[in-house]
C-alpha cells in the first residue's frame, strides 16, 4: 500500500511517543497500587522490552531513508514494484513524502521546464559545413511519467529527444545557404526546426506505444516547447566574406541615396533657374528710364548719409545726378565699396544718355575747376589733366 504522507508526519510521531509514555507512565503507577503483582513482573521483563525497543528502534532508523522517500516541488515519481509486476502505470506521484516498501523503489523525474544545449554539425546547400548551437526546451507529459519511464527510461533526452533534434537540423539547414542560416532567415529556420522535430517525435511515440501494446491515442510523452539557434559557427573566409558581402550592400544603399540627393539638388536649381528667368521676362518690360533715374537718386541719398569722406562730382543733363566716390577706399584700393557700387549704377544711367558737344574741352594742369567745367563734365568721367 502506498500512501503520501502530510508534510507534518514528523510532529505527529513526536507526540504520538510522548503521550505513549505519558500512558505507560500513569499504567505502571496505577500497577502499583492496585496491582502490585503484575507491576513486579512488568519489571523483571524490563531488561527484555529494553533491548527489543532499542532493535526496533535501529531497524526503523535504517530504514527510514528507503521507506519514507521525498518528492521535492516540481517533481513527479513512480513506483516500482517488486512483487507487484515492475512498473505503477495506473497512477503517478506528486510532491510531498511517499510511504514505499522496503522492496519497492522509487524513481524521481523533474517535471519543470528544463533547457538542454547541443552543438550540431550540418551542411548547407553549397555543401558548407558549418556548426549550430542549439538549445531544447522541453519537459516530460506528468500524466504519462509512468508510461515514459516503462518505454524509455530516465535518459529519454538522449534516447529520444535529441537524436530527433539532430536529424532535424541537418535536414532543415540542408535547404539554406549558409548566408541565410547565419543572419535574417534564422527565425524561419527555427520555425521549421521547431515544426520538423515535434512531428518526428509524434510519429516516434506512436510506434512506441502501438509496439508495447499500450493505447496510443492522447498519450504524448514529451512536450517540446521550443527550439532556439544560439549561435551559428562558419569557417573563417566565409565569415569574413558575408561581412564584406553586408558592408557592400549598405555602402551601394549609401550610394543610391547620394543619387537621389544629387537629382533633386539638380531638380531645385533648374526650378530655381527657371524662376529667374521668367521674372527676367515679367519684369524686363517694366523698366524704363524714369524708373532707372529714380533708383539712382535713392541710392545717392543713402550714400549721402553715410559718414565717410567723399567727392561729389556734379552730373550734367537734365538730371544732374551726383556722382559720390569714397575717397579712403580708393586710396587705400581694397575692394569696391558701397559707393562706388552705387557710382556704377548712376554712371550706367547717364551713359545711356546722348553725349553734350560742349563737354570736349578739358581742364589745363593748375586751372582751376570752373563752373562751367564742372557743369560740362560727364557724370562719371574723369577729368584730363594734361
Amino acid at each position: 500500500m502506498n500512501i503520501i504522507l502530510p508534510p507534518d508526519l514528523m510532529l505527529m510521531a513526536l507526540a504520538g511517543i510522548c503521550l505513549l509514555i505519558l500512558i505507560a507512565n500513569l499504567v505502571m503507577r496505577g500497577l502499583r497500587r492496585y496491582k502490585p503483582a503484575w507491576r513486579k513482573r512488568i519489571l523483571s521483563w524490563r531488561f527484555r522490552a529494553g533491548l527489543t525497543l532499542l532493535i526496533c528502534l535501529f531497524l526503523i532508523v535504517a530504514l527510514v531513508p528507503f521507506i519514507f522517500v521525498r518528492v521535492d516541488s516540481g517533481e513527479v515519481a513512480v513506483l516500482w514494484k517488486r512483487f507487484g509486476g515492475g512498473t505503477y502505470l495506473d497512477k503517478h506521484f506528486s510532491e510531498g513524502t511517499v510511504l514505499v516498501m522496503p522492496w519497492d523503489k522509487l524513481i524521481i523525474y523533474n517535471g519543470r521546464f528544463q533547457t538542454a544545449h547541443e552543438n550540431i554539425d550540418a551542411i548547407t546547400n553549397e555543401g558548407l559545413r558549418i556548426t549550430l548551437n542549439v538549445t531544447v526546451r522541453y519537459r516530460p507529459v506528468i500524466e504519462h511519467v509512468p508510461y515514459l519511464h516503462q518505454l524509455v527510461g530516465p535518459k529519454y533526452l538522449e534516447e529520444m529527444v535529441l537524436p530527433e533534434v539532430a536529424s532535424a537540423v541537418r535536414m532543415i539547414v540542408s535547404r539554406y545557404r549558409a548566408e541565410q542560416v547565419y543572419s535574417h532567415q534564422r527565425i524561419k529556420v527555427q520555425k521549421e526546426l521547431l515544426e520538423e522535430v515535434l512531428h518526428e517525435l509524434h510519429l516516434q511515440e506512436e510506434t512506441i506505444l502501438e509496439q508495447t501494446g499500450h493505447i496510443k491515442d492522447g498519450h504524448t510523452l514529451v512536450n517540446l516547447d521550443d527550439m532556439l539557434i544560439k549561435r551559428v559557427d562558419v569557417p573563417d573566409k566565409v565569415h569574413e566574406a558575408i561581412i564584406s558581402k553586408v558592408n557592400q550592400s549598405y555602402l551601394n544603399e549609401e550610394y543610391a541615396m547620394r543619387l537621389e540627393v544629387a537629382k533633386k539638388e539638380a531638380l531645385r536649381k533648374k526650378t530655381e533657374a527657371q524662376g529667374i528667368a521668367d521674372f527676367q521676362e515679367t519684369v524686363a518690360g517694366g523698366i524704363s528710364e524714369t524708373y532707372l533715374r529714380w533708383r539712382g537718386i535713392e541710392a545717392t541719398i543713402e550714400l549721402a548719409k553715410s559718414n565717410n569722406s567723399k567727392v561729389v562730382v556734379i552730373g550734367s543733363g537734365k538730371d544732374g545726378l551726383p556722382l559720390i566716390l569714397n575717397t579712403e577706399s580708393s586710396l587705400s584700393g581694397p575692394a569696391p565699396t558701397l559707393g562706388q557700387d552705387a557710382s556704377t549704377l548712376v554712371m550706367a544711367e547717364e551713359t545711356t544718355r546722348p553725349p553734350s558737344e560742349h563737354l570736349k574741352s578739358a581742364i589745363k594742369p593748375g586751372e582751376p575747376m570752373s563752373s562751367h567745367h564742372m557743369s560740362s563734365a560727364k557724370s562719371g568721367e574723369p577729368l584730363n589733366k594734361h
